[in-house]
This record gives C-alpha cells, structure tokens and sequence, in this order.
C-alpha cells in the first residue's frame, strides 16, 4: 500500500536537514508517537531511532501491545539549488511488515517541503492487504508527528 505525506516547515532546508539529523528531535519523535522506549543515533548513514511503539488495537493479537520499529532515514547532500533527495527505511523485528520509500526536500515560496511517499507491506498470506488498510491511518499519523515535532523544534520548544 502506498503511503504519502507533505510536511511544510518555516525554515530553510539545510536547518531542515540539520534537524532531522538531530537526536534531539529523533528522540522527541519517539516520546510523541507513545514509545515505551527508544534509542536514537545519528551517523554518515543517516539518522536512525529503535523504539517500542504501541500496537494499533487492531494489529495487536499478531503483535502484543507493542511493536518494535526501526527507523532509518538518509539524505543526500543539499543541492545548489536547495533540494536534497532521501531514503526511508522502516523494518519491524519479528514482524511481517516493512515501510520503505523516498523523500524529496525542496524550497517553496519561503518554506521547506518535504515530500514522502513509501510503499507500505504486511506480508501475512490472505490477510496482508487487509491489515494494511487497517494499519494505514496509524501509520500517517506517527509519519505526521514528525510535522508537529518539526514545528516545535524549529521554534525552539524542544529542549534536551
């Protein structure tokens, strides 16, 4: 199933990178989204952040009521004309569902959009499809905490 969101921030991109690039903001993701628990790090790879979340209540008779993610997201280098291109990764340990997909960084009318749009499987025989439908809307809403957290960041209400 495909999976698609639109963030716009106030800032320009190389801060948009910057924060996304930054445990702080990682970290504030996970404890927004309800983890248990988490660890975030930051290397040439990308970001990446582990984190126990809750199971969608429908989801959890295959997962219990936590699910283990891990997360990572990795950009290319800011381009001369503001944009930058990235990877997202989502693999979840021990269970048949997996994210993966793009994101696209650009400059617009004095904002920062970031474009992301990812193919989202659960490979349970017969059933896959239909727990994917079931799980989409749990899905955007933890990819849309990164708008919030985002927001937040940038105006300074995050502090570590």
């Amino acid at each position: 199933m495909q999976i698609s969101a639109r963030h716009n921030y106030s800032a320009s991109p190389d801060r948009i990178l910057a924060m996304m690039a930054d445990e702080l903001w990682l970290t504030e993701v996970a404890r927004r989204a309800g983890a248990a628990e988490w660890a975030a790090s930051v290397d040439s790879a990308g970001s990446h952040m582990r984190a126990a979340l809750p199971a969608p209540a429908r989801a959890q008779r295959f997962t219990g009521s936590t699910m283990e993610i891990d997360l990572t997201i990795s950009w290319n280098p800011l381009a001369d004309d503001g944009t930058s291109n990235g990877r997202i990764t989502v693999v979840t340990p021990g269970m048949p569902a997996s994210m993966g997909g793009t994101a696209h960084l650009v400059s617009e009318s004095g904002l920062s959009i970031v474009d992301y749009l990812a193919d989202f499987v659960i490979t349970v025989p017969l059933l896959g499809r239909t727990l994917e439908q079931a799980a989409a809307p749990y899905v955007r809403r933890v990819i849309d905490i990164q708008q919030s957290v985002g927001n937040d960041y940038l105006a300074g209400r995050i502090i570590g």
